[in-house]
């Protein structure tokens, strides 16, 4: 398992709109993102930017908090930089999330593709 040091994420919002200040856990430790940018209103576009320096055996984006109303999510665009290898990107479909939901957002890079 490779160390992650940051990662960012591009959110789009469908029609109902996420929290205000969204937040990841790693391995179940709950942590606020470094820099945020944009925004989670229907139709939006928010930049995101967590720093882990950690192994993640699970990583995620909180859901909507307290029977807040879930939120649609258009599509994630993840990009990680791991400890000794090149950055590279997970690209994620639509999910909503709801007050008991997150979204798993650790994958391992692709196995590289060659032809022999």
């Amino acid at each position: 398992m490779p160390k992650l040091e940051t990662f960012t994420l591009e959110i789009k919002t469908g029609t109902n709109p996420g929290p205000e200040k969204p937040h990841f856990s790693i391995n179940g430790f709950p942590l606020q993102f470094e820099e945020v940018e944009g925004t989670t209103e229907p139709g939006g576009t928010m930049n995101l930017m967590g720093e882990t320096h950690s192994f993640p055996h699970s990583l995620a984006l909180a859901g909507p908090e307290n029977d807040a109303p879930d939120w649609d999510i258009e599509s994630v665009s993840i990009k990680y930089f791991c400890a000794g290898a090149e950055p590279y990107t997970i690209n994620l479909g639509k999910v909503t999330l709801d007050d008991n939901s997150d979204l798993n957002i650790w994958h391992e890079a692709p196995p590289v593709m060659f032809d022999v």
